[in-house]
């Protein structure tokens, strides 16, 4: 075992979670938990967390995570995260403020790379001037303009956070869950109490929690392990003494049976808007399988419509909906059920009628062939760790969980002894068990009534504009070539196109119906069906049991659409039904069954598929009314570009605006049976005789195996059309608004632009040097940039916005600003590394297989990709320049669409051609 002078090791293991070992160090001076997590993982991630517990909201630890990466006593530049986004090839660089814990982590395959973050990283957390900078605080916490108005980033980011009914529902039940711990405050902080909060108390409170012994450091991945901690004691664990006493989180009296109502304020209060939170708690943070259980519970009964309680509860008819949530982080871990798409009276039943269904399925038991569906779909989800963050970062975030709550780094990082545990004791009734402890208490209760607002009553710098200078600053050497595709094979086998991508690990298998030939009108149809599917029977089994059957056999199973711009001559777009599948190999005779079944066995027909194409619409309905609040710069973006791209056409038409109108239409004509005869007609004629290609990512072996089942299966057919691209009549261009609630916009601008990789360059400086500048630090935006898409647009955003014409303002006078400046080699250089790395960002096995399944349909070869970056890394100032002023008259030709507040919208009415409210 080898030995780290300045450190004492608590312990080394094994662990095959994370394909490596584990090491647990304590550092001899300043008491900081280290924890190594040694793998052959190219993507090296570091991580450093601090126990933060508030003790009101005024979201002072939010403020805090803001302002420590705004300048340091080594990098004493306005910004160096924002210089680091522009120039880094981090995969992943960011921070995140939890309710009970502030977390730095950023990953990187570039050792270079790796060295520079972490010394700017570990520089701002300990030595950040924003201790001696009041304006940093002003700048990201809350400041008063000379009209009085309140701004500030993280005020901003805020009002539009809590606009929400969900978070106001949220911030309630926490409150009412732990009125006297630090989980009964609101951790981003609250836009009425933020301007409470004055600079000395910042100052105290980071002082009392940004100490070394107060911190858990985790170093992931293959590295020099060794030389990554002599850097740690010399430069800054080893200046750091301990301190007296750590700050502790208390544990909360459980608050059995407490019910509170609360108003949502709206301009269009709705009598079926109203919402019920009911929540339990759940044990010890520490009883880590009782944890596992509940979560595996929670999917068995409630993961989908066809799960018995969910199933039970929307019997009922108490709501449109019903949610659940599971948050196992905090020192308390909580469940809770969320009653949507209710009335008042409605929403006050809904208690007794979980309690009511709990009792039925106790009475017979829930069935072990559904929590072991559940359990293995769990697991398989803890072993691919699916989505975008990288493992190592998820290891220093879990690493920071378990080291806060019981001082072990490694307690989350270990899952395969729980899982064998829980194998065991579903067969002894242990699940029926912890069913009946968990919802024996009464619930906390919130019930949440819109109601309209109430009418108002009458009534010195130590940061300097520099650039950050890097110990080892990166080249475009640094980059490389870039990843070349593994060759594959392609075939004709059954009526279908056969692809098979050599690969290692899972398995997976993905089906591509072409959609080139369909009818515009009916693509919104198709779309809805595929949300529609999971709830419906076959002929073989009921929608729960071919649920069941899925999750026991399958990592994951789902049907979605998608399109893109091919690269191919006139810019195709290639529009496609996808049904995708991951599995062990072992299970792909089974895939090829069960996907046979579910498609083309499917009813649709009938009381039940009715009732489910009736559910499925409420719930899309009331899901967009949450994201129009959230991501309404999104939305924006897609209802902009549909003037000007087929692509962003179809993709407003199944996710957009225009999709919402199509939902709230069907859900008031209410002919369930006509839908289902048309969701039948395209179904059985997309999977019948659209073109069909069938993408396998795993070994030869499997390769064999899918061969042997195609001929014999559904997706056999004898004839099939030719694939085609997707085309529609793109609509003329119209500048619009849509008022949502919240006191927030989302302002974007599009315009239509041919493909050019080397316009990324623009779009990074236009972000980095000019709308960061001008929208965030001084209009008070939480976020903004410029875009350039794949399929023939770009556009400027703003997001959670407190201006809206003002911030058109801004972006006019973009291009101008950037046609004028002077960029050094330097800048150059920066600004096309941190452009070309994205090109690069490494990808986990389900991604990096659908997006080599993309290229294959848009033509993109590696000489492409070659030829794309050598443009890109070609890019010079005397180019920049130019870019920049051809910005401004491509900008002129560019749509205006705002998501925003009434008031907002009202003042810069002006500005659209039509407004609506949502």
């Amino acid at each position: 075992m080898k030995q780290y002078p300045g450190y004492t090791l608590v312990k080394h293991e094994d662990c095959p979670e994370q394909h490596g070992t584990l090491t647990v160090l304590t550092h001899d001076v300043s008491g900081a938990a280290v924890l190594l997590v040694e793998n052959d993982d190219d993507n090296k991630a570091f991580g450093i967390g601090f126990g933060t517990f508030p003790s009101d909201d005024t979201g002072v630890f939010h403020i805090l995570e803001h302002s420590v990466l705004a300048g340091s006593e080594k990098y004493p530049v306005k910004s160096p995260f924002l210089q680091l986004l522009k120039s880094s090839m981090a995969s992943f660089l960011n921070a995140m403020t939890f309710p009970d814990k502030t977390v730095y982590p950023f990953a990187t395959p570039n050792e270079t790379d790796f060295k520079n973050l972490m010394d700017v990283y570990l520089n701002a957390v300990f030595c950040p001037l924003a201790m001696v900078d009041k304006g940093v605080f002003e700048q990201e916490g809350w400041h008063r303009d000379e009209d009085g108005t309140v701004s500030g980033v993280v005020y901003n980011e805020m009002q539009g956070a809590l606009a929400t009914p969900d978070a106001q529902l949220q911030n309630a039940l926490s409150r009412a869950m732990f009125p006297d711990t630090a989980y009964g405050f609101v951790s981003g902080g609250d836009p009425a109490s933020i301007p409470a909060l004055t600079y000395e108390k910042y100052v105290r409170v980071y002082r009392r929690h940004y100490s070394a012994d107060n911190c858990c450091i985790t170093l992931y991945g293959k590295m020099d392990m060794a030389e990554k901690l002599a850097f740690l004691d010399e430069q800054y664990l080893s200046r750091m003494p301990k301190s007296a006493s750590r700050p502790r989180l208390t544990v909360q009296d459980e608050q059995v049976g407490v019910k509170r109502n609360i108003p949502y304020y709206t301009e269009k209060p709705e009598p079926d808007e109203a919402q019920c939170a009911l929540a339990w708690y759940t044990g010890a943070f520490s009883d880590r399988e009782r944890q596992l259980g509940v979560e595996i519970l929670l999917d068995a009964l409630l993961g989908t419509n066809q799960a018995p309680l969910k199933a039970a509860l929307l019997e009922e008819k108490l709501g449109a909906d019903i949610d659940v949530g599971f948050d196992d982080s905090t020192l308390q871990p909580t469940l809770e059920l969320v009653l949507r798409g209710a009335t008042e009276e409605s929403a006050g039943k809904f208690a007794a009628a979980v309690r009511k269904a709990v009792d039925g399925i106790l009475e017979k038991g829930i069935p072990e062939e559904l929590l072991m569906a559940s359990l293995n779909s769990t697991e398989f989800a803890s072993l691919e760790r699916p989505g975008s963050i990288p493992d190592g970062v998820l290891d220093a975030i879990n690493a920071s969980t378990g080291w806060l709550h019981t001082g072990d780094p490694v307690l989350l990082l270990h899952t395969n002894a729980l899982f064998a545990s829980l194998r065991e004791k579903l067969e002894q009734g242990w699940f029926n068990e912890l069913l009946r402890e968990l919802f024996a208490p009464a619930p906390v209760e919130i019930i949440q009534v819109p109601t309209l607002p109430k009418k108002e009553e009458e009534g010195r710098a130590a940061r300097t504009d520099g650039k950050l200078v890097l110990d080892h600053p990166l080249t475009a050497a640094d980059l490389g070539e870039g990843k070349k595709q593994t060759p594959g094979s392609k075939e004709l086998l059954a009526g279908a196109e056969l692809l098979h991508h050599p690969s290692a690990g899972n398995t997976y298998l993905y089906l591509y119906y072409d959609l080139g030939g369909m009818a515009p009108e009916d693509m919104s149809c198709l779309h809805l069906l595929t949300d529609v599917m999971d709830e419906l029977d076959t002929e073989k089994h009921t929608a729960q049991e071919l649920n069941t059957l899925r999750n026991t056999w399958l990592g994951s199973s789902g049907a979605w659409m998608d399109c893109w711009t091919g690269r191919q001559e006139g810019r195709p777009c290639h529009a496609k039904l996808i049904v995708g599948m991951s599995m062990l190999e072992r299970s792909l005779e089974k895939a090829v069954e069960l996907g046979s079944e579910w498609l083309y066995e499917t009813k649709f027909s009938g009381p039940q598929a009715e009732a489910a194409m009736e559910r499925v619409a409420s719930q899309q309905k009331l899901l967009m009314e949450q994201k129009f609040l959230r991501e309404g710069h999104a939305f924006a973006a897609m209802r902009a570009a549909a003037h000007f791209s087929v692509e962003s056409a179809l993709s407003e038409r199944c996710n957009g605006v225009s999709y919402y109108h199509y939902i709230c239409e069907l859900l008031e004509k209410a002919d369930w049976t006509a839908l289902g005869k048309k969701m039948e007609e395209l179904w059985k004629s997309v999977l019948k005789k659209n073109a069909l290609t069938v993408s396998l990512h795993g070994s030869d072996a499997a390769l064999d195996t899918l061969k042997k089942l195609l001929p014999g299966s559904a997706f056999a057919a004898e004839k099939r059309g030719e694939a085609r691209p997707y085309t529609e009549e793109l609509t003329a261009p119209v500048n619009e608004a849509f008022i949502i609630d919240g006191g927030v916009n989302y302002d974007v601008l599009v315009w239509p632009m041919e493909r050019r990789l080397e316009r990324k360059v623009l779009a990074r400086v236009m972000s980095y040097e000019y709308l960061w500048h001008n929208i965030r630090e001084v209009g008070g935006a939480y976020g903004t940039g410029m875009v350039t898409q794949n399929d023939d647009t770009e556009y400027l955003y703003t997001y959670r916005d407190p201006h809206l014409k003002e911030s058109y303002e801004t972006f006019a006078k973009g291009p101008a600003e950037l046609a004028g400046r002077d960029y050094t080699e330097k800048d150059m250089n920066e600004f096309i590394v941190g452009a070309a790395a994205k090109l690069d960002t490494p990808r986990k096995p389900r991604e990096e297989a659908a997006s080599t399944d993309c290229k294959y349909f848009c033509g993109i070869t590696d000489e492409m990709t070659a030829a794309e970056r050598k443009s890109l890394c070609s890019v010079d100032a005397a180019a920049l320049k130019a870019e920049a002023a051809d910005l401004s008259a491509r900008m002129e030709k560019g749509v205006r669409v705002v998501f925003g507040s009434k008031e907002a919208v009202e003042a810069a009415k002006e500005l659209f051609d039509r407004v609506e409210t949502l």
